[in-house]
């Protein structure tokens, strides 16, 4: 054998012999159980859940009618503006138009402001749900010594029995059977 070749096979012995070392620092770590929970499911299927989507589609049809109220209040303006252009001074007219303009981008304001706080409240609901859901969550893993739960839509295979979203479901059906939804405008 050669010099170099003598060199290589020691580099590989050390080298594989690393790998096989036990970590000197694993008696700090605790034996690792993995969980995994459908968020997605919890926030649709439970019964909070399904109670706070009740409300919130009632507060959206009572928005959806006013802003189609209002919205035909300009329309049926707007028919009035152009019935009485012909018999208004321009001026008269001019001022009539810019103040429709005004209601008109007002209105679109007011339309842009409530989807966005409609979209606010739909994400507090759905927070306060999953401010629910962790103490549930930390309760199961101290009982079943889970050390670390992920969720499911992150998890590309897990066995069977790793996923808790069926007790998890069950405790936040127990727990939280109904939450109150509020718009605020």
């Amino acid at each position: 054998m050669t010099i170099n070749r003598k060199i290589y096979l020691i580099i590989i012995f050390v080298f594989v012999s690393f790998l096989y070392l036990p970590n000197i620092n694993s008696a700090e770590y605790p034996n690792t159980s993995l969980a995994v929970v459908d968020l997605n499911k919890l926030l649709n299927d439970s019964k909070v859940a399904i109670n706070a989507n009740e409300q919130i589609e009632k507060i959206s049809i009572e928005i959806q009618k006013n802003l189609a109220e209002d919205e035909k209040n300009l329309l049926d303006e707007q028919q009035k503006l152009i019935e009485a252009q012909s018999i208004m001074a321009p001026e008269a007219f001019e001022e009539n138009r810019i103040e429709y303009e005004k209601k008109v981008q007002n209105f679109q304001i007011k339309n842009q402001d409530t989807l966005v706080k409609l979209d606010n409240m739909i994400a507090v609901v759905r927070s306060k749900i999953l401010d629910e859901i962790k103490p549930i969550l930390e309760e199961i893993s101290d009982e079943k010594g889970i050390t670390v739960v992920l969720e499911k839509g992150t998890v590309i295979l897990s066995a069977e029995n790793m996923d808790i979203t069926k007790i998890v479901l069950k405790k936040l059906n127990k727990k939280l059977p109904k939450i109150q939804v509020e718009f605020n405008e």
